[in-house]
């Protein structure tokens, strides 16, 4: 007869550690959202827009000084000629900020790309990648948008996660050399990536993310576009996490839901055709897209040219709000992979 009620009393009490374990999950995960959501909030516009304008005037010499100034903007490197008095300065800035966030930086390469690297705490061996091309197109060519818009974006995004610790490795990569070929990207993957057998688990590429308007078509959707391959399937759940991120921590951005399938002609395409997850992240990529944006390497492309100028004829400008969500978006989606160091865990 007293059976019955022991059983009942350990039913009871596994009932109730289960809602508390349960409970304390949820409290974790919570927590752990939380604060993955401070560290996405710390993305600044105005510091991006600042690094965004220190890019697209490298040439001057008004960073590096007199050595470094052409007369007028420019971040051209030449597999001939090598890199311009501007992109050395572009170089030199890139390299400054991230020795003042306190990363590893190195010069890598023939081609001089720059790393800053912020190294995993429990699993240093997994990495994730954020990168963008800093070099443009010879001649007095700013590129405000194409590409000073993604470098800006790495650099918020390295200046925000250097400031914390995580599990894996994160690197921040400014790549050389894309123009004329993505000379850059290829050998950083073929000398440094496969020589090192290294375990890069996925690679983020920002190339033109602040124009998003449509000179040819004013009710275009202002969004974000992706682009991978789908014969990867691992590249392709890679930017899915990403449409998720910005649906879970900058609900202001939107992401078309169509993953753009093909090859992108910027520097995740090096990564892709290695066999690591990448995608690219560009601004409204849709068929008219060279229309949509006629100042892609032309002079206009900076902020104070026609790119910019809201009495245009179309009145497109550049969208600094936007940008700033897709550092955000990045921030996030690394910040969750890459996993957050707490005093939870």
């Amino acid at each position: 007869m007293t059976i019955y009620p022991v059983l009942l009393f350990i039913s009871l009490v596994s009932l109730l550690t289960g809602c508390k374990d349960e409970s304390h999950k949820e409290e974790s995960s919570l927590s752990t959202d939380q604060a993955n959501q401070t560290v996405v909030d710390e993305v600044s516009q105005t510091s991006y827009q600042t690094y965004q304008v220190d890019m697209e005037s490298m040439g001057l010499g008004l960073y590096g000084g007199e050595d470094y100034n052409m007369g007028f903007r420019s971040r051209d490197f030449h597999p001939q000629d090598g890199a311009s008095p501007g992109n050395q300065e572009a170089s030199l800035y890139i390299q400054d900020a991230f020795k003042e966030m306190g990363l590893n930086v190195s010069v890598q390469g023939k081609y001089s790309n720059v790393v800053g690297e912020l190294t995993g705490t429990k699993t240093p061996e997994i990495i994730y990648v954020i990168g963008a091309h800093f070099d443009h197109v010879k001649g007095d060519r700013p590129g405000g948008d194409d590409n000073a818009s993604g470098v800006a974006g790495v650099l918020e995004a390295a200046r925000v996660l250097s400031q914390y610790q995580f599990e894996s490795t994160i690197r921040f990569i400014c790549f050389n050399a894309e123009e004329d070929g993505l000379w850059g990207s290829k050998d950083y993957v073929k000398n440094h990536v496969v020589p090192g057998a290294e375990n890069i688990v996925g690679m983020i590429n920002l190339d033109l993310i602040l124009r998003p308007g449509s000179d040819v078509d004013s009710l275009s959707v202002i969004d974000a576009e992706l682009e991978t391959r789908s014969i990867h399937p691992a590249s392709l759940s890679w930017a899915k996490a990403f449409q998720k991120a910005a649906v879970d921590y900058v609900p202001s951005l939107v992401v078309d839901d169509n993953i753009i399938d093909g090859v992108s002609s910027s520097d995740n395409d090096s990564f892709l055709n290695g066999g690591y997850p990448a995608f690219l992240v560009i601004e409204n990529s849709d068929p008219d897209w060279a229309q949509a944006n006629p100042y892609i390497h032309k002079y206009e492309d900076a902020s104070d040219r026609l790119a910019n100028d809201p009495e245009s004829a179309s009145g497109v400008t550049y969208d600094y709000a936007f940008a700033a969500d897709i550092t955000r978006t990045s921030v996030a989606l690394i910040v969750q992979e890459a996993i957050l160091v707490t005093e939870s865990n």
